[in-house]
């Protein structure tokens, strides 16, 4: 009897320090295998080599209030999948106000020095949103005098301005921002004077002949134009691009005495393709580094 006592007094004692020591042993796996879940798709990834080191990479944000994890080592950015659901980069990468331009178009004065009677110059500006979305502004000055080899008239206008606005809408935006593949929409409008001068007429039967001048007339013209074009970043700050442009009248005010030959910014009333050739100087917005934009973040 005294013999079982005691083995039952030994099991009762193994069993207090055993039974401790399994669920103490029970509490430290758990976790393990609840980090392990947690760290899934961070750490672990397909490929073990594919694994990335979180404890490099710094938070910043981009434009959108997305996050964005940079390493500061390599600085290679990673989208942050808890906190960006879909995991992606924004879908524009430029910054909303990317960049303001100012040019000159060129194509009158060249083409002037080949024979062509009317055009002098013009100027634009740009804004540059997303480098995708360019709305712009162009103003010139138009003059002509023509007279053909007949030698019958004279068709002037005087040095006139006129304008245009509109946007362009650049197919390459997330592509390298020193090339741009682009098509367009202008409106533009003219208000200008006109005169045709020395008109002669000759009549074979009578022998006889006039000479006369019509009257001083005033036009209005509203027109659109549709252009396809390419720029080119050439060094620095400057670009060049060219582009064709199809014209179309819009509205045309009424003329007593013929409709004016030449409009200015329009050009010629005969034929619908014309050309641009720009030199365009960029005026980047200050965009921060990467270390800047990490400092930041970390020193607010």
């Amino acid at each position: 009897m005294v013999k079982l006592i005691k083995t039952l007094m030994i099991l009762a004692l193994t069993a207090g320090f055993i039974m401790p020591q399994l669920s103490q042993g029970q509490r430290r796996v758990n976790p393990v295998k609840s980090a392990s879940q947690g760290l899934q798709g961070k750490n672990e990834n397909k490929n073990p080599a594919d694994s990335i080191d979180y404890s490099r990479l710094a938070h910043i944000h981009d434009e959108n209030g997305n996050v964005i994890l940079v390493d500061t080592v390599t600085g290679t950015e990673i989208p942050d999948t808890t906190a960006t659901p879909t995991g992606k980069i924004p879908k524009m990468q430029q910054p909303l106000l990317y960049a303001a331009a100012v040019g000159v178009d060129i194509w009158d004065p060249l083409m002037r020095v080949f024979g062509q009677h009317y055009g002098l110059v013009e100027f634009s500006g740009e804004l540059n949103l997303h480098n995708r979305y360019i709305p712009v502004v162009e103003v010139g000055l138009g003059q002509s005098s023509y007279t053909p080899d007949d030698n019958n008239y004279t068709y002037k206008v005087p040095l006139t301005p006129y304008f245009r606005i509109g946007c362009n809408y650049n197919f390459i935006y997330n592509s390298n921002p020193d090339y741009m593949a682009f098509a367009g929409v202008r409106f533009g409008w003219s208000h200008f004077n006109y005169e045709v001068n020395n008109v002669h007429l000759s009549s074979d039967y009578w022998g006889e002949s006039t000479t006369f001048n019509l009257p001083k007339q005033t036009a209005s013209v509203t027109y659109m134009q549709i252009l396809f074009g390419i720029h080119v970043k050439v060094f620095g700050p400057i670009s060049m691009g060219w582009c064709l442009r199809y014209k179309a009248k819009l509205k045309e005010s009424k003329a007593t005495y013929g409709r004016p030959w030449y409009i200015p910014g329009y050009g010629s009333r005969n034929g619908a393709i014309t050309g641009s050739f720009s030199i365009t100087y960029t005026l980047p917005f200050k965009k921060k580094t990467i270390s800047e934009a990490i400092q930041s973040e970390n020193n607010p």
